[in-house]
């Protein structure tokens, strides 16, 4: 084959390929851990909702779907361990660690029961790693919208645990088989703001 054939040809070929990848990918979704740099300078509150739930990972037992600006998870009855880990979690950034290590926050979230499969209760946890946690939080749920809130003092961190990751964790109370929440927001509000 020509030169005058080859390389064009190959030219095209590359750029068919990116186009194609980039219409494949559609928009990119700033996931990753929660950072307060879309809050107020004061850091005073953050909240997580929309497109922001993406920064939730999820964990075997547990469905996550993402749709219409809402949150869904459904766990199934074996999932209900102690560890946050093992749950479904949202990693804070450095900053927000830090300008919460010592400061008592006040967490609320809009929470319904599933269509499908609705649950009863959920529970929320606080953890700050090897510094502490705020231990499971149980709310009986309501059958439509309610904000449900609990406060935790984040504990200062030591030198030793400054490498621990500050999570939030969220998931349905399931007796048996399968139950499912509906998440519409959450917001980390520090004290005096």
């Amino acid at each position: 084959m020509k030169d005058a054939v080859f390389f064009p040809l190959i030219f095209a070929i590359a750029a068919g390929m990116v186009a194609g990848s980039l219409w494949l990918a559609g928009p990119v979704r700033q996931c990753g851990p929660l950072g307060g740099a879309d809050g107020p300078a004061d850091y005073g509150f953050a909240i997580v909702s929309g497109e922001n739930f993406c920064r939730f990972e999820g964990r075997p037992g547990y469905e996550l779907e993402l749709s219409e600006n809402l949150l869904t998870i459904y766990g199934s009855a074996v999932q209900n361990a102690e560890d946050i880990e093992a749950s479904p979690t949202l990693t804070l950034g450095e900053d927000l660690e830090t300008v919460y290590a010592g400061q008592t926050l006040t967490i609320s979230l809009q929470v319904k029961p599933a269509e499908r499969a609705g649950a009863m209760a959920f529970e929320a946890m606080y953890s700050t790693g090897k510094a502490g946690n705020s231990g499971w939080q149980r709310f009986a749920l309501a059958p439509d919208w309610q904000t449900y809130q609990f406060e935790y003092r984040v504990p200062d961190k030591l030198l030793e645990n400054a490498v621990a990751f500050d999570y939030f964790s969220v998931r349905p109370v399931v007796p048996e088989k399968v139950r499912g929440i509906i998440i519409r927001e959450i917001e980390f509000r520090r004290a005096g703001f």
